[in-house]
């Protein structure tokens, strides 16, 4: 009668001669309880009874998989159940990943892993064979604008996420991409506008928005040079300015003026572009006191009635009332930015981003980084008393003066450049006024 074996346990090793060869044959028990026979041929009794030894412990050490996945399971399927599991935990309650998250992964697995990778068996993947993958894509952006470096480190990421996941399930003993070699990273050279620069913008986008007057299409609203200055004033991502309500604007003269940033509209999905009720990080959340130039920009577009959830920058409302209450998207403020560019000649010069660059330039030189990163939303330090003990300031220090400055110095400069602005007896010996910097020299 044969002994019930145990998970991990083989039985006797059976030899038999064969013409002029021996096989050996054992019966194992695998870690999930079935039973298996493993055999191998030796030229000896002692040489087959070896090998099947050995057999015997690649299987037990050997990936034996799950319900769901298994080692001859292909590397697509993984992807698709990996992005699948991370949709249902995008839905969780204050969840870890978001919905966009999610949609950037499942581009990236579309575009760059699956094509290449997705009809292999993932017992088929090896690190030389992941890294010809990784080297592939590099390879393929040289020479060009996106030479696809961050591209290639993004996908080796969510690729290395799609195989830990096939590691839990029992699938792979180990992940192939982490001993892979990734691309270095570019430095990052951020560059910032000057005051003379901010001053030509602001201008451009007024002069867009005066220009349509009895013009055809939708009337002006103004929204333009406000968001503008929102962005100047505080620093904000586009997302975070088109997602203000007038809730959220505390214009008062009892007190300074603010902004508390609360939300940030993104795109999701097969829901279009939806107002996510945080912002992009958690340290994102954040009361800014804005500077006068701001304040006096958000009540020029300040509608006579307000409600604490009508938005700041609103879609236009057709005559059945649809779009009520409605953000406009970035995609919209964007198109309007690019125009008014192009009509003052300035096309590529500017783009949102710049200017929250340009923010956070002026302040960490005239405060300090600390207070620039503070104001952006960024996290400063993460270490466990911050996290567990001392309670999160969620008023962002007050740079509107800075900020203020930053506005004054273009106007002041423009103003002296115009024509009629100079003594006419002094104006050959007075020396070009040259564009001011962001700050003064003193202030590198």
């Amino acid at each position: 009668m044969a002994i019930k074996l145990k998970p991990g346990q083989h039985g006797e090793i059976f030899i038999s001669e064969h013409k002029d060869k021996y096989r050996a044959k054992v019966r194992v028990c695998l870690f999930d309880g079935s039973e298996t026979q493993v055999s191998r041929v030796g030229p000896t009794g002692e040489e087959a009874r070896l090998r099947v030894q050995d057999a015997v412990a690649e299987r037990l050490g050997a990936a034996q998989g799950s319900v769901d996945l298994k080692p001859d399971s292909k590397v697509g399927t993984a992807c698709r159940q990996w992005i699948k599991e991370l949709r249902v935990r995008s839905k969780w309650a204050n969840p870890k990943i978001r919905p966009q998250t999610v949609d950037e992964y499942e581009r990236l697995l579309g575009n760059h892993v699956v094509p290449h990778l997705g009809k292999l068996r993932l017992y088929e993947l090896t690190p030389a064979r992941c890294q010809a993958w990784i080297d592939g894509i590099v390879a393929r952006g040289q020479g060009k604008k996106n030479d696809l470096i961050s591209t290639t480190i993004s996908a080796r990421g969510a690729f290395i996420a799609v195989l830990d996941r096939a590691v839990v399930h029992d699938a792979l003993r180990d992940n192939p991409v982490r001993k892979t070699i990734p691309p270095a990273r570019k430095t990052p050279d951020p560059k910032a506008m000057t005051a003379t620069d901010v001053y030509r913008l602001r201008t451009a986008v007024r002069a867009w928005e005066a220009s349509r007057e009895g013009q055809p299409g939708p009337k002006p609203t103004g929204h333009l040079p406000v968001a503008v200055d929102v962005m100047l004033g505080t620093g904000m991502r586009i997302g975070e300015v088109m997602a203000l309500r007038w809730g959220e604007v505390n214009l008062s003269p009892d007190g300074l003026p603010t902004i508390s940033v609360e939300a940030t509209l993104t795109d999701v999905k097969g829901q279009g572009t939806v107002r996510q009720e945080r912002p992009k990080t958690d340290a994102g959340e954040r009361t800014i006191i804005i500077p006068p130039f701001l304040a006096a920009s958000l009540e020029s577009i300040r509608p006579s009635a307000t409600t604490a959830e009508m938005p700041v920058f609103p879609s236009r409302t057709f005559r059945d009332g649809r779009n009520a209450l409605t953000p406009q998207t970035t995609h919209n403020v964007r198109r309007s930015l690019r125009l008014a560019l192009k009509e003052a000649k300035m096309t590529g010069e500017v783009y949102p981003h710049l200017l929250r660059k340009t923010v956070a330039t002026v302040v960490a030189r005239k405060m300090s980084t600390a207070v620039a990163a503070a104001l952006l939303g960024h996290k400063i330090d993460g270490g466990v008393t911050v996290r567990n003990y001392i309670e999160r300031l969620r008023l962002a220090p007050d740079t509107s003066s800075v900020l203020q400055e930053l506005v004054a110095i273009g106007e002041e400069e423009a103003e002296k450049k115009r024509p009629g602005t100079t003594d006419p007896e002094t104006a050959a010996e007075a020396p070009a006024v040259p564009d001011r910097e962001l700050v003064d020299a003193s202030g590198w």
